[in-house]
């Protein structure tokens, strides 16, 4: 009896340490069911009406900033939104993953059709990002315009999606 006793508190230790292992793996590392997405915009400012089919003039980046609405499925308390950044030098495609510094998306969090929708908003608008997806272009005065994109990445990596005027690329796979 005391042999089984020691055998079950020996399981139970071992499966306790392989359990902290892996919490300590998953929270540093990128899994093969996980990605990490980075969005980049390589458009100018002066062409920014012309990507999205607005008038000329007015697209201001000034008064506007744009935003990513990610292809994931949003769950409470997990950002599915993102600003895009304009600075391609800013880019390190041999970067690690740092707990913190992104958001990992798990295969049961992304959606099949891998489409974000960017929107461009005023910057004067004072509800957080998160909100801003509900209200229909037509109803708010906050949205100027939205444009839909197909994001191709890749999973168990950071993905630096680079939106130009012509095409969609991962910036460290060009």
């Amino acid at each position: 009896m005391k042999k089984v006793l020691i055998g079950i508190i020996g399981l139970a230790v071992a499966f306790f340490i392989i359990l902290q292992i892996f919490t300590w793996y998953n929270a540093n590392h990128i899994l093969s069911n996980q990605t990490v997405l980075k969005i980049y915009m390589d458009v100018k400012a002066e062409d920014m009406d012309e990507y999205f089919g607005l008038e000329k003039g007015t697209y201001d980046k000034n008064n506007h900033m744009i935003v990513c609405n990610l292809p994931v499925q949003p769950a409470p308390f997990k950002q599915y939104q993102q600003v895009i950044d304009f600075d391609l030098n800013s880019i390190k495609c041999d970067e690690k993953y740092t707990k913190g510094d992104y958001i990992k998306y798990d295969e049961t969090e992304l959606n099949d059709d891998q489409n974000a929708t960017l929107l461009i908003i005023n910057k004067s608008y004072s509800q957080p990002v998160g909100p801003i997806d509900s209200q229909l272009q037509g109803e708010s005065k906050n949205i100027v315009a939205s444009r839909q994109v197909h994001l191709d990445y890749q999973m168990a990596t950071i993905n630096h999606i680079v939106l130009a005027k012509d095409k969609v690329y991962e910036y460290c796979n060009k």
